[in-house]
């Protein structure tokens, strides 16, 4: 009877070993590529020497973790049931009665595991990660230039305007993700008409300073502002709507990619989005890929080990493991497409979250049956 918990754990650590050796590789190859990128992006900018572009870039790795990590799994479950078939424990293991459903129960635990931990830890972790990674990048460039030449960088500018107006607005920061802007100062300007023909000069019209905006459809709504007009005093309002022909889909899109949201704020995020009456497509796709994010892992682990339960002398396993390999990639860019039809709003989320992950799954254990049962 405690045959079987002993291979069990033998089988577990076989992947685990597996999975520390691929991770360590990823790890490694992520870091030497990332650090020459920064050095030649933000170093080819200002002064960047070795230890902080090895500080950008590690603020990175969660995120890039988070994304290879199937792939981490799928190389890993190859790498062990490989080293099992090839010191013929595989035979060993199957004469002692044991059947592929039990002993690949460990990789299924461990796939199963991997994946919520990327999405409850890894994700979170990877999100704030990669905020603070922009902060520190944008400061470095900050200090290492000029004022005049990194406000582009720093300070947020928009420009809206038609063919009798326009409005420079300028913020601070933004807050809750692009959703809202603090400290702004709104700049109005009048063209000038010269023969009735439109020039290329303006009028200052009026000034307004504001402590939030908040962008709606078709308004910005501003909050505890003082409006300035030439030859007037100074009025205080609380409240001051003004027009606006900015999309505020695309204003949130530039502050707040899916990517930089964790998942533990995603449903408040999306929650807030729809109530201001932005589309949350994109964000509520990531949730659901994010919740679905298990069943793909254990999918891909199944590929990586259907693929090298062949025994070896009945030769062939090189090209099963090019199939699987093959499958997984594919996997992958459905997957992506997947994802970006239901951004876009083409298709439910929830579907095209669950879709591509479910039918890998049921796929890998339609062949693990048959090839097992018959």
């Amino acid at each position: 009877m405690t045959l079987f918990p002993r291979l069990s754990r033998y089988i577990l650590m076989q992947c685990l070993q597996g999975l520390a050796l691929v991770l360590s590789v990823f790890i490694l190859a992520i870091l030497l590529v990332d650090v020459v990128e920064q050095m030649r992006t933000v170093g080819g900018d200002v002064e960047l020497d070795a230890g902080q572009a090895l500080s950008l870039s590690l603020m990175k790795m969660p995120m890039l973790i988070e994304q290879t990590l199937p792939f981490a799994l799928l190389i890993a479950a190859m790498i062990a049931f490989s080293r099992l078939n090839r010191r013929s424990e595989l035979s060993i293991i199957r004469a002692s009665g044991m059947s592929a459903w039990r002993f690949l129960t460990p990789l299924v635990l461990l796939a199963l595991l991997a994946g919520l931990v990327s999405t409850m830890i890894i994700n979170p972790v990877g999100a704030r990660m990669m905020a603070t990674f922009e902060a520190t990048r944008a400061e470095i460039l900050r200090e290492g230039k000029p004022v005049a030449a990194t406000q582009d960088r720093g300070d947020i500018w928009l420009r809206e305007g038609d063919r009798t107006s326009q409005i420079v607005i300028h913020a601070d920061r933004v807050l809750e993700n692009g959703a809202v802007l603090a400290d702004v100062k709104l700049l109005e300007e009048e063209r000038i008409f010269r023969d009735g023909q439109p020039s290329g000069d303006y009028r200052f019209v009026r000034r307004i300073d504001a402590r939030r905006a908040l962008i709606r459809d078709g308004f910005w709504q501003l909050e505890d502002l003082t409006e300035n007009v030439p030859g007037q005093p100074p009025v205080s309002r609380d409240y001051l709507s003004i027009p606006t022909s900015l999309d505020a889909g695309q204003l949130l899109d530039r502050f707040a990619s899916p990517a930089t949201i964790g998942f533990w704020d995603l449903p408040a995020f999306i929650e807030r989005t729809s109530a201001a009456g932005l589309d949350a497509s994109r964000y509520t796709m990531r949730w659901w890929s994010l919740l679905a994010a298990p069943a793909l892992f254990v999918a891909m682990a199944l590929i990586g080990a259907l693929v090298c339960l062949r025994l070896s002398r009945l030769g062939g396993n090189s090209q099963l493991i090019a199939a699987g390999a093959s499958a997984a990639i594919g996997l992958f860019f459905i997957t992506q497409l997947s994802s970006s039809l239901g951004a876009a709003g083409a298709a439910p989320p929830a579907i095209a979250a669950w879709s591509p992950a479910l039918f890998a799954l049921f796929s890998a254990l339609t062949v693990l049956a048959y090839r097992e049962d018959g």
